[in-house]
């Protein structure tokens, strides 16, 4: 996964988009100080001035990149999934042509880590700060963790027998997000029991819907899914065409900080 674009800056609102290496330092020294910090106070008592002392910069600087806190609290998010999908790719590589379950529980493994560790984080993830960005950026992520997860599965020549292979992907993220969801909110180091909960039923709903592919891009119900795009249906029920989040509906509101 590549790393976490700074934000382009908005030509009504004239701030700078770090390009240069000193500037782009700067923009990420304001990230990981502010990460540090709301593990540190709680996100409720982050300011732009206290970034600034603990940084070592000046109040203007921080500006200069970022419009409120609470942007630099996205900032900070998207970090976390970019981290967290980085990771999950890799154990994917590890794995690649094994065991889909036995790599899907090590994945599990994965996300609970980097709740525990990426700074930031999950005090934020589960706090009144939670915006209408972070949890888009978490649907993209959880997007294409879908189509990886189905390349995944074709390239090692199996699919699901699902009638929408893609919807029941959708289905076994949404199953990994609630229940880690779930664990963090019981135990701030992640409750154990939900953990492995969390996987029972990620292997009960998926495991007996492993198949060999038929044919090249067929599963033996005989429908096609487009990775790139929609799912083409074959024989029986057709999928809806709306596609269905993955994240736990959380409020969009949060508070202002300056």
């Amino acid at each position: 996964m590549a790393a976490v674009r700074p934000p382009v800056a908005a030509s009504a609102d004239d701030r700078r988009s770090p390009v240069q290496a000193r500037s782009k330092e700067r923009y990420d020294r304001i990230i990981e100080v502010t990460a540090h910090l709301v593990d540190e106070l709680g996100p409720d008592r982050v300011t732009t001035t206290v970034i600034a002392e603990r940084a070592g910069i000046s109040v203007g600087s921080i500006y200069s990149y970022f419009r409120h806190c609470s942007d630099i609290f996205d900032a900070i998010v998207a970090r976390s999934i970019t981290t967290l999908e980085t990771n999950i790719r890799a154990i994917r590589a590890r794995t690649d042509g094994g065991d889909f379950i036995e790599s899907s529980l090590e994945v599990i493994d994965g996300v609970v880590h980097t709740y525990r560790t990426a700074p930031g984080f999950r005090a934020l993830w589960f706090s009144q700060h939670v915006s209408s960005e972070m949890l888009a950026t978490m649907r993209r992520s959880d997007e294409e963790q879908v189509r990886f997860n189905l390349n995944w599965l074709r390239a090692s020549g199996r699919t699901l027998d699902f009638p929408d292979p893609l919807a029941a992907l959708r289905m076994y993220v949404g199953l990994i997000d609630k229940g880690i969801d779930l664990a963090f909110r019981i135990d701030p180091e992640g409750d154990p029991l939900m953990v492995e909960e969390t996987k029972r039923a990620v292997r009960h709903y998926l495991e007996p819907h492993i198949v060999p592919l038929t044919t090249p891009g067929k599963s033996r119900t005989g429908n096609t899914a487009r990775i790139n795009g929609p799912v083409t249906p074959g024989p029986g029920p057709t999928p809806s065409t709306t596609s269905s989040t993955t994240r736990p509906t959380k409020s969009a509101g949060r508070t202002r900080r300056t």
